[in-house]
């Protein structure tokens, strides 16, 4: 089972990826993504995050990949 903030880092980054604002401002290397999260209203830790960002960066680029197919 996943814990609340596992839960609000994949619902951040699935509405990341639906929207490049949100997406742009947490792959800004000056911002701080749990300031981010928080201000769309999510619950996330800095080390999830960071955990996370390389599984996002290959599912996005899949995911792209599939829809122009």
């Amino acid at each position: 089972m996943l814990s609340m903030s596992a839960n609000d880092l994949q619902a951040l980054l699935a509405q990341a990826f639906d929207e490049p604002e949100l997406e742009a401002r947490l792959q800004d290397g000056k911002a701080d993504p749990v300031a981010v999260a928080a201000s769309a209203g999510y619950s996330i830790t800095a080390e999830e995050f960071n955990n996370a960002r390389k599984s996002w960066e290959n599912w996005r680029i899949s995911s792209v990949h599939d829809e122009e197919i």
